[in-house]
């Protein structure tokens, strides 16, 4: 029994600095170092919460910055997989619900116009919840104010089809509450300024404010990034005003 207990114990302590490791990757924005090591965290415990919610966020954000559709799509799918799973083990926490709909939202990026419809009430569901319990999380409003941007703005032949052919558009979408929840992440997480004001770029665009785009545009390229992916969302925001310009 001593030796039983002796070797969880060694166990736990690996994991533990297996997490550690994981955890300093992903706040230097190292995130394909992160996903492999929360991965080998899930290796040995594979219903890690820490591990669970992190490898999901991470195949979403990567995902995200690939550039061919097939890639996208793998990494889209294992992030709901591992959304799903954290769902199904840890339902009462935040970053659950954030993640749920984080990966719910990226599936829905590459899917057909009904299957857009019906995750938009998925992701309105979940994302209020991951605020509800995470309220000083600022990548959660960020989520919300973007889900606010995207379903305000749907275009008219859309929400004609909406009606007909689904339960219909979730109802409360505003400009202005996607344009207050963003702002809210930007002061709750100032050091994403790169990031959260590029998302508020896009609302101005998608919402038909070309001006207020560009000046917003103009802001983020006045900032200086840290990292890699700060790098690249600056290279979006660059190729979005000369678009724009």
């Amino acid at each position: 029994m001593i030796l039983t207990g002796l070797a969880k114990a060694q166990d736990n302590v690996a994991t533990d600095s297996l997490v550690s490791q994981a955890a300093t990757y992903f706040d230097e924005a190292k995130e394909q170092k992160a996903l492999e090591t929360y991965l080998k965290v899930l290796d040995e415990k594979p219903e890690h919460y820490e591990a669970l919610w992190h490898t999901s966020l991470l195949y979403a954000r990567i995902g995200f910055r690939m550039k061919s559709g097939s890639e996208k799509e793998d990494y889209y799918k294992e992030s709901l997989e591992y959304a799903e799973k954290t769902l199904e083990l840890y339902p009462d926490k935040g970053y659950t619900h954030f993640v749920y709909a984080v990966a719910q939202g990226r599936i829905s990026d590459i899917s057909n116009l009904d299957t857009r419809i019906e995750k938009s009430h998925i992701i309105k569901k979940h994302v209020s919840k991951a605020v509800e319990l995470l309220p000083e999380y600022a990548p959660a409003w960020l989520l919300l104010g973007v889900w606010h941007s995207e379903v305000a703005n749907v275009g008219s032949a859309q929400e004609f089809a909406a009606g007909i052919f689904s339960e219909g558009l979730p109802d409360g979408a505003s400009n202005e509450k996607a344009v207050k929840y963003i702002n809210k992440a930007i002061d709750l997480k100032p050091e994403k300024v790169i990031r959260f004001k590029l998302d508020l770029a896009r609302h101005y665009e998608r919402s038909g404010q070309k001006q207020k785009a560009i000046q917003t545009l103009k802001e983020v390229l006045q900032e200086t990034p840290s990292n890699e992916i700060q790098e690249w969302n600056m290279e979006k925001a660059k190729e979005l005003l000369e678009e724009l310009s």
